[in-house]
């Protein structure tokens, strides 16, 4: 994010980052503030959002986190701001850039209570490729997961990180037993969408428990997961798209290996995985229809 426009003491408009090799995809920010003052209101706009409607229409808050607090008081991110809105940019100070383009803006109201602190804003709660590394490292190194959890290496990105893929089930026996289920899931083709990643989280931390429900899932499946389909785009920053600055979402059809090797090689982890074992398949349902019970 670029802090383009100060209109006064405290006051600033700030202008999203598009995705590196693209003139787009701006919705999600993640920035800090510095030295702030204990006795002030900060008016903030951030004004070249693109999506026409926001749940910041609906009630929902910026994420705030602040260093000393989380230092002194173990205080993580929290939700905070008051006076928001979100409605159409009309201005033209910064949609001279992009003369054919509307867009939105994200205006709130914030106080920080901490003098000469650091606080971090952010549109959602942030997830790292190192966050990641982490909690694969806490499982790894845990013996009693040796039974039923295998990390490897699906392949390499095109900046030369690791696309991890997971396998998990119990594997006293014969874990190549064609009676199981074969179940793939994948999260974070989109660098922006953070929570994706959170749910991950809590999917890989429930499989490899010692709930009834989650042996009995790895005595039946053999689960295959890619945790992070995008690592290179969760890298640098980016919103939707990878280093190829298109949406991996929008190429599963005909990926090239050179420009979409996740998705390539995810398509053939699944190929190879049809062969020995039946993949359930289920439609995605929408909230509606799980409510309504038409499914």
């Amino acid at each position: 994010m670029y802090i383009s426009v100060d209109r006064g003491q405290y006051e600033y408009d700030l202008m999203l980052a598009v995705d590196m090799f693209t003139s787009r995809h701006t919705q999600w920010y993640y920035f800090q503030i510095q030295n702030t003052i204990s006795d002030a209101t900060y008016k903030l706009k951030i004004v070249n959002l693109l999506k026409k409607d926001s749940l910041y229409n609906y009630g929902m808050k910026p994420l705030v986190y602040s260093e000393k607090d989380a230092r002194e008081l173990k205080i993580g991110w929290f939700r905070s701001g008051h006076h928001i809105t979100y409605k159409p940019w009309k201005k033209k100070t910064f949609n001279n850039l992009f003369p054919y383009v509307q867009h939105y803006c994200l205006e709130f109201q914030i106080e920080f209570r901490n003098k000469d602190d650091t606080y971090y804003l952010a549109h959602c709660y942030p997830y790292r490729y190192t966050d990641l590394k982490t909690h694969l490292n806490e499982i790894i190194n845990d013996s009693k997961h040796l039974s039923h959890f295998k990390k490897e290496v699906l392949c390499e990105t095109r900046a030369g990180n690791s696309c991890f893929l997971l396998t998990i089930t119990d594997y006293i026996g014969n874990e190549d037993s064609k009676t199981k289920l074969g179940v793939v899931l994948t999260a974070r083709v989109h660098p922006g969408e953070t929570q994706a990643s959170w749910m991950m989280k809590g999917i890989l931390d429930f499989l490899i428990s010692e709930e009834p429900t989650a042996k009995e899932l790895r005595q039946r499946c053999i689960f295959k997961i890619i945790p992070m389909l995008n690592p290179d785009g969760v890298i640098v920053g980016n919103y939707r798209c990878s280093l190829s600055a298109r949406d991996l979402n929008r190429n599963y059809r005909h990926p090239k290996r050179e420009l979409f090797p996740t998705v390539w090689h995810t398509k053939k982890m699944v190929e190879e995985l049809q062969k020995d074992h039946y993949l359930f398949d289920f439609p995605l349902l929408s909230p509606f229809e799980l409510y309504n019970g038409t499914h």
